[in-house]
């Protein structure tokens, strides 16, 4: 299931489909990391964030997210180190399938094995 990092729902999700994988929503996780930042933030250190979701991969991906850890820790430490502790909840499932991307992206309703996005 993909949906928002929402302890409710999470708790829900673990009594009533104990075996469901959960992933969190990288739309959302993108629009929480904005509580991180300055209001004038660079708009570059946000866009080369959303970009790592494009990667083939999760190496690359992992590659990538650790040249921006380091590029940005500097600007925006807090930021950063918010990332590195949450990101695996999102980008690892993300490529765990055959390779490609499955994320929700806004709230969406299933039709046909597609995710089940729970937001707000």
């Amino acid at each position: 299931m993909v949906a928002d990092d929402h302890a409710g729902l999470r708790a829900a999700l673990r009594e009533v489909l104990a075996e469901a994988a959960y992933q969190r929503c990288y739309v959302h996780f993108l629009r929480n990391a904005l509580d991180y930042v300055p209001r004038k933030v660079d708009d570059d250190c946000l866009q080369e964030l959303r970009w790592l979701y494009d990667r083939r991969d999760l190496p690359e991906a992992r590659r990538d997210l650790a040249a921006w850890l380091a590029k940005w820790s500097g600007k925006y430490s807090k930021l950063t180190g918010w990332v590195e502790e949450n990101i695996d909840e999102t980008l690892t499932p993300a490529f765990a399938g055959a390779g490609s991307f499955t994320g929700c992206r806004g709230s969406t309703i299933s039709t046909s094995n597609r995710p089940i996005c729970w937001s707000d």
